[in-house]
């Protein structure tokens, strides 16, 4: 069953390859590894207990194994999918009867409204119905792994067909007979032999996908672990930046076909065109016993163990890289694989009585708003968002409210978050113009304090307040609930985000949705995060670092003021910045003072100016500063913690020097702007070479405890069966486990002493990290005040 000599007409070497240029400069240096040759390939199939066992003791002796699965759907999707289809299928009869009933009647009207109804259920058929099955076999709820492919070295690969039909398919001597049996005695030798086998570095491109699949069937892929998809895109950002399309998205164009051909010369077979020429749905239905089934299996796995090789050697002539992204940021893949695996369970009758609450007010809002414009004598049509042309009218023309903002896309005043505020501050300033404002600042208030209030001043405010409303539950609406409900899965009953560690800092992005942008607690009005909650049985434990990014200033910066409070508990951050900003005792520091205190405390950690608070402020608190007022916020924080100015403008003569700054474990940001004659450039480059080595470092953290945290739960038998890492919000981990108070303080303090581990050896602050519990996740409470009622009380 061996298959030699394998470069079929789309799997062919080529002889030109990139050459990258070796012009010296500033930065990192890298001296390109030759690109070995390709050779006959070895790709056979393997159809035994007793071959598979083989192979992977092969794998053991050469110390990696490539690995790369096929999924299809799996038959319970399909089933429902099948129902969904009828339910789709009976929308769109009834409306081409209805349009064909139109027509006899010859009534014009009701045949563009069935037209326009035949057309709406068509689209919702062929978008929300097939596109989805057939995106199905990556989604590990829909799907089941059909085939997996192993490669112990270059050039040859192992592939085992448990879907397929044919003579090469899989074939237990046990008596197992259906295709999930199977999977399961496949897995099991795949989990004692490969998996848990600390002697095989396990190697698969894009790595959280075969993460989130193995997840699936309870097993969890330990170190050590390799994805040479991170790889690539991490040494080609600092040593070849240039070929990276994209630097806010490095990763677009970077998967294994075009780095394969980029690299090694070589044209791999495209899945869409494999199953175009078989004429099939799925790779599952393709024959185990044709060779391009086969070969395309086999390449993935034989071209990550190539890729892996090739880019270790890049790696490792780039300081630190070759340890930060085997201890660090490849295993970090998994983790992501797993929290998309589980997401959070979504409560959506509460979501739904929160939906019609909320268009309640809106309705309610939207009709003060109506009467407004009567009082005055406008006929108000403000639509569902109060951004209309009448309204407009209202505030603009009649209450004479200024404008601070022209929208781009509209070319018409801009009534977004940001310029309500912006009004509002004006009115109350008795500004014209946003132009002004330095005015305030300058010598010149008392001129403006001269000035008339607004004749209708009161109403003004009324209506920005009305609209900021509207606006309010619009979004709880469009982007909390509707905009969370859509990713719904119908099997799971869960929300299952999308994670990428793609940002400029390193730190971890959230999307479709993005579980990051959920409210705060404290300006969670309608309880959007109690949407998300714990299963019958199950409870959140939330566990995040106190203070993280400040007590990694403090360590960065050596401030004195600083370091007492984190290492002696010498007062209050916050406090003491109040206290300098108020030049009150801080003894005397209202809970208004302190909380004012906490944005500038934490923007100085990122290297933020006053024009970055203002704009923090407005975002995040919805708080109107003149730059005057937040380059005083700013300067108290510099006047109370002198050693971070200092610290931010000898990190910026470093990174002059050297073209890039590095964080705790390794990473490295580029900053090719920072010896730039731009001065707008230049400051950009040096903020982030105070911001990086600070949110970078917390980054790089979280990633390690994270990845221990994994290897806590796989190494485990009990934690495995009992414990869902869930997902991460920015320095909080959630984790879903059995409603067992014992079982509960056990598993936190694992945790915790995982996070508060010192970072580095001689790390001379403590790391604190806080445990709370919840049924729902808006609804937590301390782990400590959960004990003392009792605990284990599911509500």
């Amino acid at each position: 069953m061996g298959i030699g000599s394998l470069f079929n007409s789309n799997s062919v070497a080529r002889q030109t390859l990139y050459k990258p240029p070796t012009i010296k400069k500033k930065g990192i240096h890298v001296d390109w590894p030759a690109v070995p040759p390709q050779q006959v390939k070895d790709y056979r199939v393997i159809t035994t207990a007793e071959d598979l066992i083989a192979y992977l003791k092969r794998c053991e002796e050469t110390g990696l194994c490539g690995f790369d699965y096929e999924t299809t759907v799996n038959d319970k999707y399909r089933q429902l999918w099948e129902e969904k289809s009828e339910e789709y299928r009976a929308d769109i009869d009834l409306c081409e009867f209805n349009l064909m009933e139109a027509n006899s009647e010859g009534d014009k009207k009701a045949v563009k409204i069935a037209q326009a109804a035949l057309l709406s259920a068509t689209d919702a058929y062929n978008s929300r119905l097939t596109e989805d099955f057939f995106k199905a076999p990556l989604d590990p709820w829909k799907s089941e792994i059909c085939t997996v492919s192993l490669s112990a070295a270059p050039h040859e690969a192992r592939i085992i067909f448990i879907n397929n039909v044919g003579r090469n398919q899989y074939r237990p001597n046990n008596g197992i007979t259906t295709n999930e049996q199977k999977r399961r005695a496949i897995f099991q030798i795949l989990n004692d032999l490969l998996f848990r086998n600390k002697r095989i570095t396990k190697i698969a491109v894009n790595l959280s996908f075969e993460a989130k699949q193995t997840a699936a069937l309870g097993m969890y892929i330990m170190e050590p672990v390799a994805d040479p998809f991170i790889m690539w895109v991490r040494c080609l950002q600092v040593a070849a930046p240039e070929r990276i399309c994209n630097p806010k998205a490095p990763a677009k164009g970077k998967g294994l076909k075009d780095m394969t051909l980029e690299t090694f010369g070589v044209q791999m077979s495209h899945f869409e065109d494999l199953l175009e020429k078989h004429g099939v749905q799925f790779f599952s239905e393709i024959s185990a016993d044709d060779p391009e089934a086969l070969v395309y299996s086999a390449e993935d796995s034989d071209y990550a163990v190539q890729h892996y090789l090739y880019w270790r050697e890049v790696a490792k002539q780039i300081p630190k890289y070759d340890e930060w992204l085997h201890k660090i940021e490849m295993p970090f893949t998994r983790v992501i694989g797993l929290m998309e695996y589980w997401g959070l369970a979504w409560d959506d009758t509460i979501a739904e009585q929160k939906a019609q609450e909320a268009i309640k007010l809106r309705d309610q809002t939207l009709a003060e708003i109506i009467q407004m414009g009567a009082d005055f004598g406008i006929k108000i049509t403000p639509g569902k968002t109060g951004k209309t042309a009448s309204v407009q009218e209202l505030l603009f023309n009649k209450l004479g409210v200024p404008v601070p903002k022209i929208s781009e896309k509209t070319e018409k005043p801009s009534l977004d978050a940001e310029s309500l505020i912006d009004m509002k501050f004006m009115v109350e300033r008795k500004l014209y113009s946003l132009k002004e404002e330095p005015m305030l600042a300058d010598g010149r208030a008392a001129k403006i304090e001269k000035r008339p209030d607004l004749p209708h001043k009161a109403e003004a405010l009324k209506l920005i307040e009305l609209i900021g409303k509207v606006q309010k539950y619009t979004t709880l609406l469009s982007s909390h609930i509707e905009g969370r409900r859509k990713y719904l899965n119908p099997i799971s009953g869960r929300i299952h985000a999308n994670y990428t560690q793609w940002t400029e800092t390193g730190r971890l992005n959230s999307s479709s949705p993005n579980a990051q942008n959920t409210p705060r607690a404290d300006r969670d009005e309608f309880g959007i995060r109690n949407f998300y909650y714990a299963p019958e049985g199950k409870i959140l434990l939330l566990i995040d670092f106190s203070g993280f990014e400040l007590r990694l200033m403090a360590w960065k910066s050596g401030d004195e003021v600083m370091t007492n409070i984190f290492a002696h508990g010498d007062g209050d951050l916050h406090r003491k910045t109040a206290a300098t900003i108020t030049g009150k005792d801080p003894r005397d520091i209202t809970k208004a003072e302190r909380y004012r205190a906490k944005a500038p405390n934490f923007l100085i950690s990122y290297g933020g100016t006053e024009h970055a608070l203002r704009l923090n402020l407005k975002k995040d608190y919805g708080i109107r500063e003149t730059l005057d007022e937040c380059a005083k916020l700013i300067n108290a924080v510099k006047t109370t913690y002198p050693r971070i100015p200092e610290y931010q403008n000898k990190i910026a003569l470093e990174a002059r020097e050297q073209g890039y700054v590095q964080t705790i474990y390794g990473y490295i940001r580029m900053l090719p702007n920072i010896g730039s004659f731009d001065r707008s450039l230049k400051r950009g480059d040096e903020r982030r070479a105070a911001n990086t080595p600070i949110q970078g470092s917390a980054a790089d953290i979280m990633k390690r405890c994270q990845n221990e945290c994994y290897e806590l739960i796989g190494s485990n038998e009990e934690y495995r069966k009992r414990v869902r890492l869930d997902a991460q919000i920015h320095d909080e981990q959630i984790f879903e486990l059995d409603d067992d108070p014992e079982f509960v303080v056990r598993f936190a303090a694992d945790v915790k002493a995982i996070m508060e581990k010192p970072p580095l050896p001689a790390f001379p602050l403590p790391i604190v990290a806080e445990a709370d519990v919840g049924y729902r996740w808006g609804s937590k409470i301390s782990l400590e005040e959960w004990l003392k009622k009792g605990g284990g009380q599911h509500d």
